[in-house]
């Protein structure tokens, strides 16, 4: 899934820049520009949320708007129905990731935080990445990241798919998330992730298809690119720093009001 959302993301442009030729007059939501009028976002601190036991989660119905069926809007929509892949799919439906939960090693992002994209993108960054692999497990960070979901609505996907999207993106090659055997490897040497130089920008994928003219069916919807330095430390090691860059899609969440997270894609580190 983690590839497809990748070719959903690229369609998006593709076919945004083309319809694009096809208007004399460039339409943007106003949430899209507010979103792409805001300057890169630079470092906040996670504030520690209320803890929710797994299983304890209720499904939230983020909002959903009905476009204008302009000429843009049908031709991008078209492109990215194209973009589904079948054999990505029923791979999605035959996956199976850790219930939504948080807990004491990832409590939820703070409720004020998530009614921003750049605060909640900032504090969901920071919490995602400051691992400490010794006194947290790998499904304890998938549980957090199926509890961060936001639907895909770019592409039609069953609804039992549209809670995975998020897991499944963490763990799909270039993952940003590590396999259990590494986990495992770097909790025995006590080794510690740490995040810092936080740089959250809007997507210019994404300022571009708004600017063409096309509007999401989810208002909170935006892409951001995000770059930072991620420090390694092992006790008994010299200390590892390494540029890291990812590109990080928001929504509705799926389990609370305000924004969550449809896909981590790009991994890389430098």
């Amino acid at each position: 899934m983690g590839r497809l959302w990748r070719t959903a993301r690229a369609k998006l442009l593709i076919s945004a820049l083309a319809a694009g030729a096809m208007v004399a007059v460039v339409l943007v939501s106003l949430i899209a520009l507010s979103a792409s009028s805001a300057p890169p976002t630079r470092g906040a601190k996670v504030r520690p949320g209320r803890a929710i036991a797994q299983g304890t989660a209720t499904i939230y119905h983020p909002l959903r708007i009905t476009p204008p069926q302009t000429a843009v809007e049908r031709t991008v929509n078209q492109t990215l129905k194209q973009s589904s892949n079948l054999n990505g799919l029923a791979a999605l439906e035959a996956s199976t990731f850790p219930a939504p939960a948080t807990g004491t090693a990832f409590p939820p992002v703070e409720a004020a935080d998530t009614q921003s994209p750049t605060m909640y993108a900032m504090a969901f960054t920071q919490e995602l990445l400051d691992l400490d692999f010794a006194t947290a497990t790998r499904n304890e960070l998938l549980a957090w990241a199926s509890y961060n979901n936001a639907p895909n609505t770019t592409i039609d996907i069953p609804a039992s798919s549209e809670l995975k999207v998020l897991p499944d993106s963490l763990t799909t090659s270039p993952a940003l998330l590590l396999s259990r055997s590494q986990w495992a490897t770097n909790a025995v040497a006590r080794t510690m992730w740490r995040v810092s130089g936080l740089v959250i920008s809007v997507s210019p994928t994404w300022t571009q298809a708004l600017s063409a003219g096309w509007k999401s069916v989810d208002p909170l919807m935006v892409i951001y690119d995000v770059s930072g330095t991620l420090t390694v430390t092992t006790p008994g090691r010299t200390p590892v720093v390494e540029s890291i860059a990812f590109g990080l899609t928001l929504g509705g969440a799926s389990w609370h009001s305000g924004y969550g997270a449809v896909a981590v894609d790009d991994w890389t580190v430098n």
